[in-house]
């Protein structure tokens, strides 16, 4: 751990009175932001569409609607139902997501499974893109299910069984083979296809067992040839680095050859403030994407290669997980940043602290912290048609950020991803549950490297974060708010298959205050 961390006690009655008492206030130094060299932000295509682009836009968006499966409802009743079933344990209810979600993908995936155009409001991209998405982020889930049941038979929820070795050997295949309709395409700077070209490679690795060795040596070149266009992209300066470096590492890891961009980490090693918290880019924001962008994507570059740099990556998580254990309450999470709808992935540090053996967090805390969290939203309806909804619970267009689509909520599943990669070997399904701190009493302690303050209620099981700056200094009652999207856009949005919906990031709202009951999101 590092010196000037402050670990946070639980706090009495009788101190709690001390402290609010104005004679007992003490005065902190201000606060410094850590100084990150910034670059200029790059003009990217899909943010300035072109007369061109809203046309391949329209065209692609009509193929959508061509191609498209009939909304799979079937499930949706059963899943919420599982997770809300207490005689269950968290590792049957995980297995019963996997069946969910992986009979879903065989009902909405086309061309060979490379593709999958789920139901849902459209990104800023394409809807050739959102389908992309809709495999490139799923795969993961059923490469980690793999990882630990080879080619053990899996049946969906119907009773049918599914074959993942096929979908995962067939996606890569049609995925990366220019003649093929499902080709995944030709990369470009700054396309959301190196984003995905990660989570593909990570399904490619954690499936090479049996997707990748059986293959022959023609098709191993061709799947390396498509992801090695990464090592000439430019990416935009924030947590887009780790994306080429994941399938660098892969690349390396499967097949000797080194083409990892040790600049790009490097890069990201400067945005770490302190105490485990990234700084999204230089000018970025300090949020969720710690746990489901910074850590997990650290996480699994040590994972695939273990020299990489290790003693960094253990650390920050060790330090980061020390004082975001805090947040979780049995009954919802102090959310603030973007992204909103990867909320069940919130837990994915905590089972990475323990499959890596720290001591800042036991078994059974963060068995409890991912429980809990899939229970809370799952058992609320945040499972729909398939795949984790555009919102908290249900579909909320103004939860929805103009780069999400359909399949983007599938990042939900991180925290799954890690449970069924390590869960066995970490003892995260055997622990027996033990309490959050909410839940063993009050606390207040503060996030020197953020400028924030975390406040736990006992009584109220209320986790509050506040930040004592502010994003912005112009604000207004009206600008302090989530804005609904405008019928103009929503009918714009429906013809032309681009997302037009408002920016509601609340943290460059002016919104310095965040409660785990969520209330400024209804």
């Amino acid at each position: 751990m590092i010196n000037d961390i402050q670990t946070p006690t639980a706090v009495t009655e009788s101190e709690l009175d001390r402290l609010t008492k104005p004679h007992h206030i003490t005065l902190q130094p201000p606060y410094i932001a850590k100084t990150i060299q910034a670059t200029e932000r790059p003009t990217i295509p899909y943010e300035h569409p072109t007369i061109a682009m809203y046309f391949k836009l329209f065209k692609q968006r009509l193929v959508r609607l061509k191609m498209k499966a009939p909304t799979y409802s079937n499930n949706d009743a059963a899943i919420a139902a599982c997770f809300t079933d207490d005689a269950l344990s968290i590792e049957n209810k995980c297995e019963y997501l996997v069946r969910y979600v992986a009979e879903a993908f065989e009902h909405y995936a086309v061309w060979d499974y490379s593709h999958a155009y789920y139901p849902g409001r459209p990104s800023q991209q394409s809807a050739r893109t959102d389908a992309m998405e809709g495999s490139s982020r799923v795969l993961p889930t059923l490469a980690a299910w793999i990882s630990q049941h080879g080619s053990q038979p899996l049946a969906g929820l119907n009773g049918q069984p599914l074959d993942l070795i096929a979908m995962l050997r067939n996606a890569f295949l049609a995925g990366t083979d220019p003649r093929h309709a499902g080709y995944w395409g030709t990369l470009h700077d700054y396309d959301q296809r190196i984003c995905e070209s990660a989570d593909l490679a990570l399904a490619l690795w954690l499936s090479r067992e049996h997707v990748w060795q059986p293959m022959t040596t023609a098709e191993q070149t061709q799947i390396i040839t498509w992801f090695k266009q990464v090592n000439h992209c430019q990416t935009v300066d924030n947590n887009w680095h780790l994306f080429p470096l994941t399938v660098q590492l892969v690349i390396k890891a499967l097949t000797g050859e080194d083409t990892v961009a040790y600049d790009k980490y490097e890069r990201v090693k400067q945005f770490h403030v302190g105490d485990g918290w990234f700084r999204d880019g230089a000018k970025g924001n300090y949020d969720y994407y710690n746990a489901w962008g910074f850590h997990y994507s650290l996480y699994w570059l040590d994972q695939i290669d273990s020299s990489f740099d290790r003693e960094f990556i253990h650390q920050t998580l060790a330090d980061f997980v020390s004082q975001y254990r805090y947040l979780f309450t049995a009954e919802g999470l102090p959310f603030f940043g973007r992204s909103a709808c990867y909320r069940l992935a919130a837990a994915a540090p905590l089972i990475m602290a323990i499959d890596q053996h720290s001591d800042v967090i036991s078994a059974g805390e963060a068995q409890r912290a991912f429980a809990t969290s899939l229970e809370y939203f799952i058992g609320h309806g945040a499972m729909q048609h398939g795949a984790p909804t555009q919102g908290l619970f249900s579909d909320d267009t103004r939860l929805v950020d103009n780069y999400s689509g359909p399949a983007s909520s599938f990042w939900s599943l991180r925290a799954l991803n890690i449970a069924l990669f390590c869960g066995d070997r970490c003892g995260l399904w055997q622990a027996e549950q033990q309490p959050l701190p909410i839940e063993q009493g009050d606390f207040n302690f503060s996030l020197p490297a953020i400028n924030a303050q975390v406040i736990g209620i006992f009584e109220t099981k209320e986790v509050v974060v506040i930040f004592k700056n502010d994003y912005i200094t112009e604000q207004t009652p009206l600008s302090r708010r989530l804005d609904p999207q405008l019928p103009r856009h929503y009918w714009l949005e429906n013809i032309l298959g681009r997302a037009e919906r408002p920016k509601n990031n609340l943290l460059r709202k002016g919104i310095t205050c965040y409660s785990s009951k969520m209330s400024h999101f209804f």
